[in-house]
């Protein structure tokens, strides 16, 4: 594992990633078909990941806009917060599905907080994918608050707990990923390396 404070170069690492990373999004099934993306069973669990890691984001992008138009026609006085939820909801979207490729693809398990980051830890996989799974589900529980507030809130409680769906599948996928490196050290090859600044030191 290394540690990272105030690791600019990590951040432009990331940044450098956006062209290849947008790639991706132009064209969701280029390593994956639609049909197949929906076995648990796979091969290539780099592939499965980033294929549900872009649909996730369009998936956002269609729930956001849906919400949204639901919202402004059935409730009252919502035009702005409707309008600000979905282009925040599109940002954190492709922001989450980004940082997640870059923390799997290129990074073998990678956490952030704050100024903060740890990497090359497979540990972090499961770490991830169970708090994936579990973001999925509270999705659920928390779209479930609007099936009374206004009338047809079921449609809008539908938009936001499919939304459950690409993060429960990638959730699972880096627990298998995760899975399948466990006969390697939990916490990398590169242990008590901590990198401050442009710096790096052996702890």
């Amino acid at each position: 594992m290394v540690f990272h404070i105030l690791d600019i170069s990590l951040v432009q690492e990331w940044l450098g990633t956006c062209n290849e990373y947008v790639a991706c999004v132009r064209k969701p099934f280029s390593r994956m078909s639609f049909k197949q993306m929906w076995s648990c069973s796979q091969s290539d669990l780099q592939a499965w990941f980033q294929t549900w890691s872009v649909v996730q984001f369009w998936w956002s992008v269609i729930i956001n806009i849906a919400a949204c138009v639901i919202l402004v026609v059935l409730a009252d006085n919502v035009v702005g917060a409707a309008v600000s939820n979905c282009i925040a909801g599109i940002i954190t979207a492709y922001l989450w599905a980004h940082l997640g490729w870059f923390a799997v693809v290129k990074k073998d398990g990678c956490c952030c907080c704050c100024i903060v980051c740890m990497s090359q830890a497979p540990i972090l996989l499961l770490i991830f994918g169970l708090w994936l799974i579990l973001w999925g589900v509270v999705v659920i529980c928390n779209s479930l608050a609007y099936l009374d507030k206004f009338d047809l809130g079921f449609l809008y409680v539908i938009c936001y707990a499919s939304y459950a769906v690409p993060l429960i599948y990638m959730g699972i996928a880096m627990v298998m990923m995760w899975n399948e490196k466990k006969g390697d050290p939990p916490l990398g090859d590169t242990s008590n390396v901590v990198v401050i600044g442009n710096q790096t030191q052996t702890a």
